[in-house]
């Protein structure tokens, strides 16, 4: 079924990206049929929102102010900075989406951080190579099933030789002792989870085409694409690779390394879980997962560069990078 609305005299089909909204549901139900530019302008809609309202376009042919590239400018674009909107929109021009954007990437390597922070509601492919794309592919439900056993295992051993069967006094656990280390390695994943989305995801790679390509495939087509759920969650066995290489310092500075990474690993498995959800969950107003589920769309429409936590805001606290999500006076619904 159509979900129609009106944007500078053009019609566009929402309907597939309702529940995808981070505004709700219930804040477009009234506008069907209807204008948006007004709401849009009152809500301050960020230029990417403008810039994806173009994917939903259905009816081209009417008549206005034409920009070079075909696209329609209205009097409310102009007071939103038109000439922002009209350069994305060339800089999308540069690529053909039916083909692997990966090897086109240098066609908008002046511009990729602009371009990569505005998102489009496509689907974008990466290799020409069925194999290689098949392994982009991750449904999030892997995640817990390839972590759950393994972590319940290492709980397991690990509780068993520490806190039941050790013999020596000196190297005996107590059950607090035991939750105290493991609640170590979480906190140690939190910190973990900060610094690799502000200093690694969100590293600046200049115009250089190779790091360009890495950065999309690390970070930047989740910015790029935010609402494919199959690209939303790290793949199991990179992330055990990562998970061995990160495990290193851990064991030559702590104690108890091993309980200390199951902590860790719990840690991230929460982390996973709670970024796919707040991507396509639908938690209560006053719920925890609703508040960080508007913090995280804060991150991606507006403040690329602040809101790195994503399953919790501690150390953006602690680091000033946290935003204050506007206030609303009813509740959202996805």
């Amino acid at each position: 079924m159509a979900f129609s609305v009106l944007y500078g005299g053009e019609n566009y089909d929402i309907n597939k990206f309702l529940r995808d909204h981070p505004g709700g549901v219930n804040t477009l139900d009234k506008f069907k049929g209807k204008p948006i530019g007004s709401v849009m302008k009152a809500y301050g809609h960020s230029t990417s929102a403008y810039h994806m309202l173009n994917d939903f376009k259905i009816d081209k042919n009417i008549t206005g102010s034409v920009s070079e590239n075909g696209r329609i400018i209205t009097q409310d674009e102009s007071a939103r900075g038109s000439e922002e909107i009209k350069f994305l929109e060339e800089l999308e021009s540069r690529l053909d989406w039916s083909k692997p954007i990966l090897s086109q990437l240098h066609k908008i390597s002046p511009h990729y951080d602009k371009w990569v922070n505005s998102a489009v509601y496509k689907q974008c492919r990466l290799f020409s190579s069925p194999l290689l794309e098949s392994l982009t592919y991750t449904p999030w439900y892997l995640v817990p099933v390839f972590w759950v056993p393994i972590i319940m295992y290492l709980v397991f051993t690990q509780y068993t030789e520490h806190v039941v069967w050790e013999d020596d006094t000196q190297d005996k656990l107590t059950s607090s002792q035991f939750a105290w280390h493991m609640a170590f390695g979480f906190i140690i994943w939190s910190f973990l989870e900060y610094s690799l989305h502000r200093w690694v995801f969100h590293y600046d790679p200049g115009s250089s085409n190779t790091l360009i390509q890495l950065h999309f495939l690390i970070h930047g087509m989740h910015h790029k694409v935010p609402f494919d759920g199959l690209r939303q969650v790290f793949p199991p066995i990179p992330a055990l690779v990562i998970t061995c290489i990160l495990s290193v310092p851990v064991w030559c500075l702590f104690s108890h390394p091993v309980i200390k990474i199951t902590g860790g690993l719990i840690g991230y498995l929460t982390y996973d879980m709670i970024h796919y959800y707040v991507h396509h969950g639908s938690p209560r107003d006053g719920s925890y997962l609703y508040a960080m589920k508007r913090y995280h769309s804060n991150h991606h429409f507006i403040n690329h560069d602040k809101a790195f936590g994503i399953s919790s805001k501690v150390w953006d606290l602690a680091f000033d990078t946290c935003v204050q999500v506007k206030k609303l006076g009813f509740s959202l619904r996805w």
